[in-house]
């Protein structure tokens, strides 16, 4: 085990003073806006689901007035999930230059969002849609946080345009690359991953949420108990690919795949089965104790958001132990 946690196999030892600071700011960065993202898309996924909801009750109207007064809650998911993409361009491209294009490319991305944001909740304001900038649903101070939420990627956008435009003759990233770049099936790789980030967005949030909404008692503690460590495992998954594995350096990756991949494929079939079982005690028990984090992930009748989240890491260790099989083969 203590060969795994050895500082000599991750690159951050082999950076300059400026490269770690500059590294550790970006990582502490990642972490930060994972869960503001996190947090973002649970609440607009609740809001659409709403939207839906009231079409099912034939409500066609409230669909779209709910869903028109939603809209900074899934503008300020884009903004955060975009975020997390500028901050990644920091770590993942080949070269500078095509380092400094993707950072100015996502901070001209990330402040049309903010700005759309910003202009969306005056421009509806003023037309009525919300009675006040603090009408207090869904949250406290909903749309104003909206606004203030804006302006934090505003400042980040605009920090980064002219971090890079003032510095980028002299290579204000030295950072060496982190993660694999990926040239063949470039399309399928970048839809994976990013289909996995969202399930360990909503894992993350369901998570933390979950600990105070699923109903423990009741007959469900082992259903509830399995569910959170189904999320668990789903953002420790990606938190070990994205802050360990992608730390090391390039030869310590090949070696390291095969036991890592071993060890998930391992873990997650011991968490798949225990939710398995547990759902087969109480076949509503996904109805009756899941319902408050999702309602449409945990009607009775469905359940297949959470099964999709059950299988992801199973899928993800198998991928990983092949990918392993065949470096070790080589």
């Amino acid at each position: 085990m203590k060969k795994f946690f050895d500082k000599d196999n991750f690159l951050f030892p082999s950076f300059t003073k400026g490269q770690k600071r500059q590294s550790l700011v970006i990582s502490i960065a990642l972490i930060i806006f994972f869960v503001f993202s996190a947090y973002t898309l649970f609440n607009a996924m609740y809001a659409f689901t709403d939207g839906i909801g009231s079409i099912v009750s034939g409500s066609m109207d409230s669909c779209i007035r709910d869903l028109m007064r939603s809209i900074p809650l899934f503008l300020s998911f884009f903004m955060s999930v975009w975020a997390l993409f500028l901050l990644q361009a920091a770590f993942r491209n080949v070269s500078d230059e095509k380092r400094i294009k993707s950072l100015k490319k996502d901070a001209i991305t990330l402040l049309a969002f903010a700005a759309a944001n910003l202009i969306w909740v005056i421009a509806a304001t003023i037309a009525g849609k919300y009675h006040s900038l603090v009408e207090g649903s869904p949250s406290p101070l909903y749309p104003l946080d909206s606004i203030l939420y804006s302006l934090i990627y505003v400042a980040l956008a605009i920090f980064t345009l002219v971090y890079v435009s003032k510095l980028q003759d002299k290579r204000p990233f030295l950072l060496e690359t982190r993660g694999q770049i990926v040239t063949k099936a470039r399309g399928l790789y970048c839809f994976f991953i990013s289909f996995w980030m969202l399930l360990a967005l909503f894992s993350f949030a369901s998570f933390t949420i979950g600990l105070f909404i699923h109903d423990f008692g009741n007959g469900y503690f082992f259903y509830a108990i399995s569910l959170i460590l189904v999320y668990f495992i789903n953002f420790l998954y990606f938190a070990v690919w994205e802050f360990y594995y992608n730390e090391l350096k390039e030869e310590k990756k090949k070696e390291f795949l095969l036991p890592l991949a071993i060890c998930g494929l391992i873990i997650s079939i011991i968490v798949a089965v225990l939710y398995l079982v547990s759902l087969g005690f109480d076949l509503d028990a996904p109805a009756n104790s899941g319902f408050g984090i999702l309602p449409v992930a945990f009607a009775a009748s469905v359940n297949l958001a959470t099964l999709i989240i059950v299988f992801t890491p199973v899928i993800v260790s198998i991928v990983a132990f092949v990918k392993g099989l065949l470096i070790r083969k080589k």
